[in-house]
């Protein structure tokens, strides 16, 4: 018989080599519930091990009977676009948007219902369930996510039902499922090449059989980038084996190495400069290098029928450094009249930038975490009862330098270099949660609450050059609670509505200055309210619309963007988003639509943000477009062949506070205008083998638009046509 947890129900998808993912969740609980599952079979007499591969889901395949808004891209749809990054393929879910900054997306900038998209800050990134941001609670702006010629399905959360899962359940969560370790022979090459000096290879090897499996996953890109000299080298190793112990228990291994260099600057252009010529890039000598080691270990036991134990250790050691040219001598750090970096200001940055020196950053990031989590079902007061609960302690090192160089080219070892700030922030977390799903007949009700403790301590040791020996300690504990209701009338149609409070870590500041006060950041939090409905008429028609309200307290945001110190974070009063989302799939014969729609109808500052900053209460948040839209058209006139066309709308945007809509001459003030983008795909298959050719143009139209204007003007990706062969031996 098959051994499953009483009440669980079982879902399967596909993969690229016709494998299958067991998930095992609450039938009809809401998904916070997914956890890492065992599959075994037993006959009356003996028990035989099956093929065991984990996978760790925040999300279920079938999300009929979910309390909150969640898309699902799979792995068929990942097939048909050919994405080459993680921000064309995000792009397809209602309310999220984002903002480009490199060729290959490797700096994700995620904005979810109208939240600051900078490095994806308001955001959780997770890869099979772990955090992977660099300090998901001290630092969590995004530098990584893994490449997605290993990834499999792609699953984000926008609103209510977010208990389970933190430190960051205010923007929404994104969870990257990845290939697992083979349960027989794995032979899969996938190699891409295109305009801009595109190339790309991925190479999986590997075999398994009924308890055991292993793996080896290699990728490599590279690419000219967006501007000038943004030349850009990634390289990936990732290593996965499982092992079945007995009939009740497996072990997952997961290890992986990523390195980045790239040429990327954060410096942006002025008004002249981007007209003349958007791709320019007057830091030439600007790098950005990245090293990310990882692992993580999972162990799954199921001790009975009803019950499931999960248990992930995972670590982390992460060092990025950047490298950028100074563009103005007003920043005294910098001046140096022997080289010429006098009376500089930032309109003459192509003259003085080569004067001016530059600014290191290296960071080291270390976290370690343990996460257990359980799942019982049972049957209790006349329905069924399922209970999931976790803890976790997590622990964080944050070691953060700046240098200051004498030249363009200067690294921490440079004759001159001189040692700006040196700080070291260690956090440690606990976190708990507790969730219910009772289903009777037709109605799930889903109760929770999750709590947060997190303790700071960081330390300066040198700040603007002088030795400091300055530290300071907060603690925080803040509880979550949240419920949701889901009422399903027939089994093709469902409507939910959840509300939570949503969690932000408190920002310590990246440098003690020790003439500046300490500023003391409190959490983030949020109320989040979600009301929709869903319409499923078959497996290939689906529709959904979610009315959500979402209203943020303690807004956290650089103290340099409301006239505080560079380095520092200040808690910014209140704001309000309030918006309607729509998403849906409809399939006629070879045709399938694929659609979402976004309106941000609201996203306004509700009071005054403080340190002096005024006049903003009523303004509309910066970075939060009103209407967002992505649409697709696929046409399968026989068996394997594919072509898609599609199309991505975003909203224009104010780049700051005070809503300034006339550009200033340094490119940092103004309006973002709407832009449209066009794209195309096309899938050929190779008769009598499981391969195909594939072509992918982006920016069909080839249009210059503006992405960002963060630290000055910055241009979006330029049309880039490539080619592929994708192959299964």
């Amino acid at each position: 018989m098959m051994r499953v947890a009483r009440g669980l129900s079982r879902e399967r998808i596909g993969i690229g080599l016709g494998l299958a993912v067991s998930f095992a969740y609450p039938a009809f609980a809401d998904p916070v519930l997914s956890e890492n599952a065992i599959e075994v079979k037993a006959s009356e007499a003996t028990r035989k091990l099956e093929p065991v591969i984990v996978v760790t889901s925040i999300l279920p395949e079938d999300p009929a009977r979910l309390a909150g808004s969640g898309t699902i891209i799979d792995a068929a749809r990942l097939g048909a676009m050919n994405a080459r990054t993680a921000k064309e393929v995000l792009r397809l879910s209602p309310g999220v948007a984002v903002v480009e900054e490199d060729a290959l997306g490797l700096k994700l900038n995620v904005s979810v219902r109208g939240l600051n998209p900078r490095r994806s800050s308001r955001t959780l990134l997770m890869e099979d369930g772990v955090p992977i941001q660099p300090a998901p609670y001290a630092d969590p702006s995004a530098h990584y996510y893994p490449p997605l010629d290993r990834v499999e399905r792609i699953e984000l959360r926008r609103g209510s039902g977010q208990i389970p899962y933190g430190p960051q359940s205010v923007g929404g969560m994104i969870n990257f499922v990845t290939a697992p370790a083979p349960s027989n022979r794995l032979a899969r090459l996938r190699l891409e090449g295109g305009e801009r000096g595109l190339a790309s290879g991925h190479l999986a090897l590997g075999f398994g059989k009924d308890s055991f499996g292993t793996g080896l996953f290699l990728t490599r890109k590279s690419i000219d980038g967006i501007r000038t000299g943004h030349d850009t080298q990634v390289s990936e190793a990732i290593w996965r084996t499982r092992m079945s112990l007995d009939e009740t228990q497996a072990l997952d291994l997961k290890i992986g190495t990523y390195r980045e260099t790239t040429g990327l600057t954060e410096g942006g252009l002025n008004q002249a400069r981007f007209e003349a010529d958007p791709y320019a890039n007057p830091f030439k000598d600007d790098r950005f290098e990245l090293e990310r080691t990882s692992g993580a270990l999972s162990h799954i036991w199921t001790p009975g029928a009803d019950l499931t134990v999960s248990t992930q250790f995972y670590a982390t050691d992460l060092f990025r450094a950047s490298y950028r040219q100074a563009d103005t001598s007003i920043d005294a750090m910098v001046a140096n009249p022997a080289t010429g970096c006098t009376g500089a200001a930032r309109t003459n940055y192509e003259v003085f930038a080569p004067l001016c020196g530059n600014k290191m950053r290296p960071r080291n990031f270390e976290i370690r975490g343990i996460d257990t989590r359980l799942l019982w079902a049972t049957d209790a007061l006349g329905g069924d009862l399922q209970i999931a609960a976790g803890a976790r302690t997590h622990v964080e090192d944050t070691d953060r330098k700046r240098y200051n160089g004498l030249t363009s080219v200067a690294r921490e070892n440079s004759p001159g270099t001189l040692l700006r700030d040196h700080n070291r922030i260690e956090t440690k977390a606990h976190s708990g949660f507790l969730t219910a799903a009772w289903t009777s007949g037709a109605v799930t009700v889903t109760p929770g609450i999750r709590i947060e403790h997190v303790e700071t301590a960081n330390t300066s040791f040198t700040a603007n050059f002088v030795a400091t020996g300055l530290s300071s300690d907060t603690s925080e504990t803040t509880w979550l609670p949240g419920a949701g209701i889901v009422w399903t009338p027939r089994e093709s149609l469902s409507f939910f509505a959840g509300i939570h409070r949503g969690f932000a870590p408190p920002r310590p500041d990246r440098d003690l200055d020790p003439v500046a006060p300490f500023s003391r950041v409190k959490p983030e939090t949020s109320t989040e309210t979600e009301i929709g409905v869903r319409w499923s008429p078959s497996p290939e028609n689906r529709l959904e619309a979610t009315v959500f309200d979402m209203r943020l307290e303690d807004i956290i945001v650089e103290g340099a963007l409301v006239g505080g110190r560079s380095g520092s974070f200040v808690n910014a009063g209140k704001a309000l988003h309030q918006g309607l989302e729509l998403s849906g799939k409809w399939t006629l014969e070879e045709v399938t639509f694929l659609g979402a729609w976004s309106y941000l109808a609201t996203a306004r500052f509700e009071s005054e943000v403080d340190l002096g900053a005024s006049g903003v209460r009523g303004n509309r948040v910066p970075y939060a477009p009103e209407q967002m839209a992505d649409a697709a058209l696929q046409w399968r006139p026989f068996e394997g062949l594919e072509l898609e066309i599609g199309v991505n709308y975003l909203g224009e945007q104010f780049a700051d506070a005070g809503n300034t809509r006339v550009a200033s001459a340094d490119g940092l003030l103004g309006i973002i205008p709407d832009r449209t983008l066009w794209r195309a795909s096309l899938n050929i298959p190779l008769k009598k083998s499981d391969s195909r050719f594939f072509v992918t143009v982006d920016n069909l139209t080839d249009e210059v638009y503006i992405s960002s204007r963060v630290d000055g003007l910055f241009a979006g990706n330029p049309r880039i046509a490539s080619v592929g062969f994708a192959a299964n031996f």
